[in-house]
This record gives structure tokens, C-alpha cells and sequence, in this order.
């Protein structure tokens, strides 16, 4: 059994998570036990042992509200191919006065460039 404080929950989530899904985690606050985490497997194991009945969350599907338009006009939906279009538009110098634009944009919000 590991233990973990709760700054190390904060700050080493993924740590935390890979301990746990192998044994299970104390979580500590102020050098007291608090919580404790284990993976869903020995959290199923443990009810069932106990005769209670089993009732996960199910997963909610992640829900995109569309992507923000690019300054550039490529196309963001199929990420792959709009990363094989910039790079083919930057080898061929096409496109270039829209890269300048949005450079200038950048630079108008965040400074310019030195």
C-alpha cells in the first residue's frame, strides 16, 4: 500500500492513478489517512465480497461544440490533413499574405516582435 498527501493528488494526479491501478492508495491530509483509491477492478471485487450490489457511472461521451473557425482558412476538421495542407502551403510560399496578416494581428495583441 502507497500513500499519498493530497498536495501530491494535486499536483502528481497521473502518479497517483498509476499506483492505484495496481494496489491501493492512501491519501493523506495534514499526516492523517483521508481517502483511500484503487482501481474499479478491486473496487468490484470488494462489493461483490461484501454481497452489495455493483453500480458504476457510466462514461459520458465527450460533446464538441464545433471548432473555431482558423484565421487561415484551413479546414480543422480532419486535423491530419490540415497539418499535410500548411505544411505543403508553407514548402510552396502559397498563402503567405494570410501568415503575414495573422502575424500582424499576434503582434498587435501581444507586441511586437523584437
Amino acid at each position: 500500500m502507497q500513500a499519498f498527501t493530497s498536495l501530491d493528488l494535486q499536483q502528481r494526479t497521473g502518479d497517483v492513478q498509476r499506483a492505484a491501478a495496481s494496489d491501493v492508495v492512501v491519501i493523506t491530509s495534514h499526516g492523517k489517512p483521508r481517502s483511500v483509491m484503487m482501481s474499479v477492478d478491486e473496487f468490484v471485487r470488494l462489493k461483490r465480497a461484501s454481497g452489495e450490489p455493483v453500480s458504476l457511472p457510466r462514461s459520458r461521451p465527450v460533446v464538441r461544440r464545433g471548432l473555431p473557425v482558423d484565421p487561415l482558412g484551413y479546414d480543422t476538421s480532419d486535423l491530419r490533413a490540415c497539418a499535410l495542407a500548411m505544411a505543403d502551403d508553407a514548402l510552396n510560399n502559397r498563402n503567405q499574405d494570410a501568415v503575414e496578416a495573422e502575424i500582424r494581428a499576434v503582434e498587435r495583441r501581444f507586441g511586437s516582435r523584437s
